[in-house]
């Protein structure tokens, strides 16, 4: 898939990494406004385009099983001080006023479904974002 925004190009793409069914216990439309949070931001990452991969896997079995739901990007990377406040409400590195809640957003999406979410990210070298959730047992 491609979009454009402005005049960056944009690419999108999911890989599902088993070949069935993957499902976490979580509220469906809040795992929607998390992921989309994720890949808002992974845009507003690459001022000069990119592509965005989504990918869901399941780790660990039984009642520990996990799906990990990642986001990764192309973009400017984060400072480690950057990502120490990244699920501070309010904190963003954008224009004033612009953010601040999609990634404490997403946090506690995850912390209330006994879920976590981790930021990867180095300058320079993109973003990944991991959020795990409960797999909901068959």
């Amino acid at each position: 898939m491609r979009a454009a925004r402005d005049d960056r190009q944009l690419g999108a793409a999911g890989d599902r990494q088993l070949g069935g069914e993957i499902t976490a216990k979580c509220d469906r439309l809040g795992l929607q406004n998390a992921i989309l949070n994720l890949v808002f931001n992974a845009r507003d990452a690459m001022p000069d385009g990119g592509s965005i991969s989504i990918d869901a896997a399941m780790a660990g079995h039984g009642r520990t099983a996990l799906v990990e739901v990642r986001v990764a990007d192309q973009g400017i990377g984060m400072t480690q001080e950057t990502m120490a406040r990244a699920f501070d409400p309010f904190f963003t590195t954008k224009c004033p006023g612009l953010g601040g809640i999609g990634l404490p957003m997403v946090k506690h999406f995850a912390e209330q479904h006994d879920g976590s979410v981790e930021i990867n990210s180095a300058l320079g070298s993109g973003t990944t974002v991991i959020l795990r959730l409960p797999a909901a047992l068959q």
